[in-house]
């Protein structure tokens, strides 16, 4: 287990025949995760209906067990596939995505179904953590590896965009089971491609130790996080929540502790070193937060104002997830010429420009005038963002850390995504009230504080990109040396 094998040729600088396959599953095995955090809503009221869930509140663990065990694993994943191999790591995530799939299908009570999703979401931890260090590793950094990542950005904007609408297709054609089932032939299908394509990686590290305390400490607060955020959403500020969020940061005080003085960290500090990845990170969590918020309000604004199906909502949302991929490609062709950090400040920036073309909501509103142009920016901006920040946060990463560094980034995705609809939500319906309290227009004026905070965030995500790239040109001038090689 601790010899380490790498192909002889080291990571790929240009794509080729054999480059373009593992990429194809890699991004196969990321599209399949991704569309499950949004196929299942189209079906939710179909499976409350079929398993006899109590309440809507209860129909919703459906949904925030599978992101609660999804976001609380990604860091210990990560680190695992370091450890003992990321290829390994991501047929055992596969293996476990792909039966816990078949489980949901074939849940006969609400108790099976839930259990079967918390199990899934763990597998799709695992599998987003090994696939995006498995391409690090297996792409040289530089065109190479931007290329892929642009590819990979691309692939969440189309599984985004896929999740609803196929899961109205299937929901209507075949029953919610299918909205499962879909993952079965394609798990097993890039579990058998694996090993026959996938040869230049690192299967495992010297050192197979674990922090056991600090992996029990990261994933317990990570899971806590994601919980309390979806429990503010539900219940808001109070002594329970209260509670739940001190309990978070003592974990968090206690995991830094832990991780400074073991020998085998599970989150190297050595990391935050590496130029522009702590910053890549803190901008994705935003991000994520904002586009959480755009998807919540958008949907409610679609269907509750403007009438339109959950179907029809699903086709209103295929725009922005196809310029999300025309964003990401054109990142990753640019990224050379214009420079990251410039193309992480000008995503950030366009996302704001899309919230303020939202906040009008106009209840005599169209989905042409009010709804396509700014939610459209918002995933052109989103595409150029998130592949920036992705190929911020892993460029410089020593190769024994890439697990760590995709777990983190990965992380920050999932927190930004709960604690957008919690926090931001929460916000702006406590302003919609108390702009309205006594007329129909509370609904509007909550959507409308909504895009409005969406737009501070975005100027807070670009500010923090632009100071970055002056402190980065401050130190260019100051030093040569490379921090990635440091330990």
């Amino acid at each position: 287990m601790g010899k380490r094998l790498q192909h002889p040729h080291g990571p790929r600088s240009s794509p080729g025949s054999a480059g373009v396959f593992t990429l194809v599953l890699l991004c196969g095995a990321q599209f399949m995760v991704v569309l499950d955090t949004s196929i299942v809503n189209v079906a939710l009221p179909a499976i409350g209906a079929d398993l006899n869930f109590h309440s809507d509140a209860h129909l919703q663990y459906v949904i925030s067990l599978y992101a609660l065990t999804f976001g609380g694993f990604l860091i210990l994943a990560g680190r695992m596939a370091d450890i003992f191999g990321r290829s390994r790591l991501f047929l055992i995530g596969l293996l476990v995505f792909t039966a816990a799939s078949l489980a949901c299908g074939l849940a006969g009570t609400s108790g099976l179904l839930l259990g079967a999703r918390a199990l899934q979401g763990v597998g799709s931890a695992i599998v987003s953590s090994a696939a995006l260090a498995l391409l690090t590793t297996q792409f040289a950094e530089g065109k190479a590896r931007n290329t892929a990542l642009g590819v990979w950005g691309a692939t969440g904007g189309a599984a985004g965009a896929s999740g609803m609408v196929l899961g109205g297709l299937l929901t209507s054609a075949l029953g919610w089971e299918w909205v499962f089932f879909i993952n079965v032939p394609v798990g097993i299908t890039i579990m058998i491609a694996t090993p026959r394509i996938m040869h230049a990686c690192t299967t495992a590290s010297p050192d197979t130790r674990l922090d056991l305390l600090g992996s029990t400490c990261i994933t317990a607060a990570l899971g806590l996080l994601i919980y309390t955020a979806t429990q503010i959403e539900q219940l808001g500020l109070e002594p329970t929540t209260l509670g739940m969020s001190l309990g978070v940061v003592v974990l968090i005080i206690v995991f830094i502790v832990v991780e400074q003085r073991t020998t085998h960290p599970i989150l190297p500090f050595r990391l935050f070193r590496v130029p522009g990845l702590a910053v890549a990170n803190i901008v994705v969590l935003i991000l994520n937060s904002i586009i959480a918020s755009h998807l919540f309000f958008t949907t409610l604004y679609v269907q509750n104002v403007l009438s339109y199906s959950p179907l029809q909502t699903g086709f209103a949302f295929v725009p922005n997830s196809v310029l999300v991929v025309v964003g990401a490609s054109m990142t990753s062709r640019l990224v050379h010429r214009i420079g990251v950090n410039y193309l992480l400040a000008f995503g950030s920036a366009l996302i704001g420009i899309s919230a303020l073309l939202l906040s009008p909501v106009p209840s005599a509103g169209s989905y042409l005038l009010n709804v396509l142009p700014g939610f459209a920016l918002a995933g052109f901006g989103l595409g150029i963002g998130f592949t920036a920040a992705m190929i911020a946060a892993t460029t410089g990463v020593p190769t024994r850390d890439h697990g760590a560094a995709s777990g983190l980034i990965n992380s920050a995705q999932q927190v930004g995504f709960a604690l957008g609809i919690a926090i931001i939500v929460a916000i702006a319906s406590s302003i919609g009230r108390n702009l309205h309290p006594s007329d129909g227009g509370f609904q509007t004026a909550i959507y409308t504080s909504g895009y409005l905070l969406d737009a501070a965030l975005a100027l807070l995500a670009t500010t923090i990109a632009l100071i970055f790239i002056r402190h980065s040109k401050r130190g260019k001038s100051h030093s040569t040396s490379d921090p990635a090689d440091q330990t």
